[in-house]
Parts: structure tokens; C-alpha cells; sequence
């Protein structure tokens, strides 16, 4: 299970790579997922949710 404390972006879609809420990205290509990071897009829908719903 993804650690969500450390992704928050977790909560939503990623743009990038299509990964649905709760799933780690993949690379670009689709062949890896990312253990370490999530795209940027993905952290920038998370943020602009966040703040919509503030």
C-alpha cells in the first residue's frame, strides 16, 4: 500500500501517466512505477483541489 502521509497527492488522478487515486505513478513509459516520487502534475491537481475545497 502507497504511503499516503509521504504522497499526499495520492488523493487524485494522475494527469501524466493515468495512475488512478491511491496508485504510485509509473514512468512515462508505463514499464516502472515510481517508488520515490509522483509527477509533478499530479502534485499540482492535488494542490489546486486542496485549495478549491478550502
Amino acid at each position: 500500500m502507497p504511503d499516503t502521509a509521504r504522497f499526499p497527492a495520492l488523493a487524485v488522478a494522475c494527469p501524466s501517466c493515468g495512475s488512478t487515486p491511491g496508485q504510485l505513478c509509473t514512468s512515462h513509459s508505463g514499464t516502472r512505477t515510481r517508488r520515490h516520487d509522483v509527477h509533478q502534475t499530479r502534485t499540482a491537481a492535488h494542490n489546486a483541489q486542496t485549495r478549491s475545497t478550502q
